[in-house]
């Protein structure tokens, strides 16, 4: 196809020095706006999209959330350039991290547990939106983590192992993007305490492709009527196929636990960015 005349091309500039010490790019960087009408524009648009789900978790009338989250959108849009993990390649990136950094920002919570820190770039978010709450950032595997947020706690074991402080279960929340059964980590929360919990990658099941190595059985599954117990589901993803038995049990009666679930929006038509989130908030009952 010919260059359109109309469109003026620069080019970026060529990569000198030794691999270590050239610029780490991501995606978005690659393909993002420069022009400052143009990202008001857009934030306009995410702003209307997201409403409805932030007044839900907030629990406040849209029409009074609707300047709160085209402000905090607006935030986001100046904060993301500056966040220190620029590629986060196989974790979060624009669409999630919108999502969690308003979240946070209008849940408030004192305490947030992370599971799930992979390369630093969420705790760093959540620091960004909650600059006086107390983080616990959790995985089994911290060697991939390349940036520390400031006075976030990283412990390199499951979160079930990791002591944590006494928190107040209204103003705590569980976040977790660590790949593991949803229902596993729901009813874990629950026993902990937990009564407001953040999920990524709750996919249903005739989308598990989304994600690699997605959670499963994810909440999506354990609240779908139409799956059979002992069903047993294959999907392909990049050329391995993959096969699950689907078994009831498996999903431990998360449905009993769960007093309010909000989705959160796709924001792939909007943004054209991927991966689509999958991302999910979950308050549980009181604990008995």
């Amino acid at each position: 196809m010919p260059a359109d005349p109309r469109i003026s091309v620069t080019p970026a500039p060529p990569e000198c020095g030794p691999p270590a010490e050239r610029p780490e790019h991501a995606r978005e960087d690659r393909a993002d706006l420069v022009s400052l009408s143009l990202r008001e524009k857009r934030g306009r648009h995410l702003a209307v999209a997201l409403t409805p789900a932030i007044a839900a978790i907030a629990e406040r009338p849209e029409p009074e959330m609707a300047e709160p989250v085209a402000c905090a959108v607006t935030d986001f849009q100046d904060l993301y350039p500056t966040r220190p993990v620029v590629s986060n390649k196989g974790g979060m990136q624009f669409n999630d991290s919108l999502c969690l950094y308003l979240v946070a920002r209008f849940l408030r919570p004192a305490f947030v547990l992370e599971s799930g820190s992979f390369r630093g770039h969420s705790a760093w978010l959540l620091r960004q939106a909650l600059p006086q709450a107390e983080i616990v950032s959790c995985d089994v595997d911290l060697g991939q983590l390349r940036h520390r947020a400031e006075g976030v706690r990283f412990c390199e074991r499951d979160w079930t192992d990791v002591e944590l402080p006494d928190f107040a279960s209204e103003r705590a929340l569980a976040w977790f993007d660590d790949h593991i059964d949803h229902c596993r980590r729901l009813a874990e929360a629950h026993a902990r305490g937990f009564r407001h919990i953040l999920l990524d990658d709750n996919f249903p099941a005739e989308n598990l492709y989304a994600t690699g190595g997605p959670p499963i059985p994810t909440l999506a599954m354990a609240l779908d009527p139409e799956l059979q117990d002992g069903e047993t589901l294959v999907w392909r993803r990049r050329g391995k196929t993959y096969r699950y038995r689907f078994e009831r049990k498996d999903t431990l009666d998360v449905a009993r636990r769960i007093d309010k679930l909000v989705m959160l929006p796709d924001l792939t038509a909007i943004t054209r960015y991927n991966p689509p989130s999958g991302m999910t908030y979950v308050r549980l009952k009181p604990f008995a």
